[in-house]
């Protein structure tokens, strides 16, 4: 395209924009046959650096030549969005398709000179390393977006992680986590390392060193050899005409007179006309600039939290640093458009919610400081569970971890879960260590050793782990998807276990209680009128999909409120088409859901609260249509006359909006803005119920407030009832005694699509599916009968 602009400057005056894909952007209409267009051929150069030949029919022409066709579409008339921002009009796909091409022209000039990923750029400048062949790059994040009014430009700074430049080789013995090449010859190279090689650098850009430094071409990784190259052979045709076996090694010292030296590595293959081109690593060159899209391991995950945890007047002091580097007054693609940015932060009135009071046993009290209270015995569990029936698994070795570390841990747990409040029976559960891998013999015999060692049915097994390992997975999978073998269980780490302290084992009994049916606490009666006055269900529900790359289905959670606090929870799953984000069968999802409130009850939910998270802007119309009718159908399938008011809320967390206090001392002790802080006017929807809430303390970093927009309110509430009902819904999150960052039931359905990553073994079998309404038409995991209305995934 700026080939053609280059070429046409009697047609194309003046500066266009273009969003990299197939719209261009100018400030007056062009000087060409509207109807027509213009087209134009255009020969790329070479990458190798010959000359291009206009002339030649040879395959570099066909190649490097490409039609570009220019056509108007459309004229934007920015008097809809000017009339929307005023509240005189609505948001039209016209209001949509202009901010749509103002983002482009403010982000037009950066995203030329840098790697663009979404609406950030990042630079390779002061590039991190993160081990593994990763490093972490630094960018600007840039958007347009209509406030009250006026439109605001959310400027935010960005990191993600990047695939490393350099030596193919290299970074395989950095992705091995060897010191050095030659590490690599001598720790022999499995078969899943070469599978590691081939995900991490499929696709990526290289050069090559054997062809001299004029040779410039650049290939694009297919796949990665799962050989060594002296293995790799090939028929080579001779000057005679005859033909020879020949490896690579061979090829490239006969061809370039270049004896590899190290030719046990893989080959990064292209794809070539009639088979795949093989290059040794160790002449290929890969070009920085590829996102590393793979799930980072935990030192990776670690390394980028460490960098990227800045202080709230730190990240400040960047965000105006960077406004300042952009220069936007010198833009001359903004000065072309007339778009004018402020040099400034804007300053929106806030106000803090007061916290809600905490209620423990005997109507005993607490007051929330800074999103948080503290674990103290004189305050025992709301409702404590009784605790008669468990025993300790242990996946370690005995001889490595001694029985007497395992009895001085549960020694603290079980006297620390008294104390707050639960009926500690057994206090010397039986313990057993584990028999190889086989989990289902392991956790049957365990079963059986406490129904025998207690005199009861068992209510829960202890599984001490060396790791979160796969042995997680099968655990979890067996003792909580099969119909007749549901399990209650509670994993711990094994170095929790040796260092045993008694804020762990605080923090795990609220989880242990919770699980057994429990409430740790809650809240006045009176703090949450809407929930305890009529039989309410709070619902939340999350979509999760795969990573890129993965070929698998995505998974929906839905949760559902059982009781008068919205303390208890019962979890329903679902796969779908991958990354399809309108949840698909909610109706029956939802219905389940109400028929275990109506179980539980002995009265349907009057009204319905739900939360829906990860839905982005453009999706709001098709949820209403699709989501909301699910909903509804949920309610009429149970009775035709049975049409509870719903409010729906989606749950936004994934966006880059930060609230700063205007002077350091009015934040918290991390600098952040206090819990309760709400923002409903200025940067929020001209004309949509929405606000911002930071509903937690401040720990680290800088905190990011969530944004609740409501889609459909037939529950009538004005912004200050439910801005504070979600806030002291936030206090009532049954892991810790903290305000939450998001609504705990969108928090639980995390959890819940979380665990469905571990049901491995019967994930997407027939055998586990499960028909809402009787005809087998819908796939979900199928829970026990003895769990699924059980907070088994907290």
């Amino acid at each position: 395209l700026w080939k053609v602009i280059e070429e046409l400057p009697e047609i194309i005056k003046y500066k266009t924009v273009f969003d990299g894909r197939c719209n261009a952007y100018a400030a007056t209409e062009l000087n060409f046959n509207q109807n027509q267009g213009i087209t134009r051929q255009v020969i790329l150069p070479d990458p190798s650096g010959a000359p291009p030949n206009p002339s030649s029919s040879s395959s570099t022409r066909h190649r490097n030549a490409f039609t570009v066709k220019i056509a108007q579409v459309a004229v934007i008339d920015l008097k809809e969005l000017h009339k929307f921002l005023r509240r005189e009009g609505p948001l039209t796909s016209s209001c949509m398709t202009a901010i749509q091409a103002l983002n482009v022209v403010m982000t037009h000039k950066l995203f030329s000179q840098q790697v663009s990923v979404g609406r950030s750029a990042y630079t390779p400048r002061n590039a991190q390393d993160l081990g593994g062949g990763v490093e972490k790059w630094d960018g600007i994040f840039q958007s347009i977006r209509p406030g009250q009014r006026q439109l605001f430009a959310n400027i935010d700074i960005a990191s993600t992680a990047f695939i490393k430049g350099g030596n193919a080789a290299g970074l395989m013995a950095e992705i091995k986590k060897v010191r050095n090449v030659d590490d690599l010859r001598r720790s022999a190279i499995s078969s899943r390392d070469f599978q590691l090689f081939h995900k991490h650098f499929k696709t990526c850009s290289f050069t090559v060193t054997h062809r001299g430094g004029n040779f410039k071409k650049s290939y694009k990784v297919a796949e990665v050899s799962m050989m060594s190259a002296d293995r790799i052979t090939f028929q080579q045709t001779l000057a005679d005409g005859s033909s020879v076996q020949m490896s690579i090694p061979q090829y490239y010292e006969k061809a370039y007179g270049l004896r590899l030296h190290y030719p046990f590595l893989p080959c990064l293959g292209v794809k070539g006309r009639e088979s795949t081109l093989y290059f040794p690593a160790e002449v290929c060159v890969i070009q920085p600039g590829k996102r590393f899209t793979k799930r980072l391991n935990e030192e990776q995950t670690s390394a980028m939290i460490r960098s990227t945890c800045t202080k709230p007047h730190e990240r400040a002091n960047k965000i105006l640093q960077n406004i300042r580097e952009l220069d936007f007054d010198r833009n001359e693609y903004m000065r072309e458009f007339g778009l004018r940015l402020d040099k400034e932060l804007a300053v929106v009135p806030a106000r803090i919610l007061p916290p809600p009071r905490i209620e423990y046993a005997s109507r005993r009290m607490v007051d929330p400081q800074a999103g948080g209270w503290r674990l103290d015995p004189s305050h025992k569990m709301y409702i404590g569970q009784k605790l008669e029936s468990w025993g300790i698994l242990v996946y370690e070795d005995e001889m490595r971890f001694a029985r007497h570390l395992v009895h001085n841990f549960i020694r603290e747990l079980t006297s620390t879960m008294a104390e707050n409040g639960m009926n500690i029976v057994m206090r010397e559960p039986p313990i057993m260590y584990a028999q190889g891998n086989r989990v289902e013999q392991n956790v049957d015999t365990m079963w059986s050793t406490i129904e025998r060692t207690c005199k009861a049915p068992p209510q829960l097994i202890l599984v001490i782990l060396p790791s979160v390992c796969q042995t997680y997975s099968s655990i979890k999978t067996y003792c909580e998807i099969s119909t007749t073998n549901g399990k209650m269980t509670q994993c711990v780490l094994s170095e929790k276990v040796r260092k045993v302290k008694k804020q762990y084992c605080g923090m795990l009994g609220l989880k242990i209680n919770t699980k057994l049916g429990g409430i740790n606490s809650t809240l006045l009666r009176n703090s949450i009128p809407f929930v305890t006055d009529a039989p309410t269900m709070v619902i939340g529900a999350d979509v999760t999909h795969p990573s890129a790359g993965e070929a698998r289905p995505s998974v929906v959670a839905v949760v559902g409120s059982m009781d008068e606090h919205a303390y208890r929870y019962a979890g329903r799953l679902q796969i779908q088409d991958s990354r399809c984000e309108v949840i698909e069968r909610l109706k029956f999802l939802v219905y389940e859901l109400i028929a275990a409130f109506v179980m539980r009850n002995r009265a349907r939910p009057q009204r319905i609260l739900f939360y829906r998270d990860g839905v982005s802007d453009g999706q709001f119309a098709q949820i209403i249509k699709d989501e909301v009718q699910a909903i509804k159908e949920a309610c009429q399938h149970m009775d035709p006359e049975y049409k509870p008011p719903i409010t729906f809320c989606v749950v936004k967390k994934r966006h880059h909006a930060r609230l700063f206090p205007i002077h350091q001392q009015d934040g918290d002790r991390s600098g952040n803005c206090h819990a309760g802080t709400v923002v409903d006017s200025v940067i929020t929807h001209p004309t949509e119920f929405d606000f911002y809430l930071q509903s937690h303390g401040g720990l680290q970093g800088t905190s990011r407030p969530t944004l609740y927009h409501v889609l459909l309110d037939e529950n009538r509430f004005s912004s200050d009832a439910l801005q504070a009902l979600t806030f002291r819904l936030c206090h009532v999150y049954s892991r810790c005694p903290k305000s939450v960052s998001i609504v705990p039931p969108v928090y639980y359905a995390h959890l819940l699509a979380y665990r469905a990553r571990h049901y491995q073994s019967h994930e997407f079998s027939d055998a586990n599916s499960n028909s809402g309404d009787g005809s087998g038409a819908d796939v979900s995991f199928q829970t026990s009968d003895k769990l699924k209305n059980f907070m088994y995934f907290v």
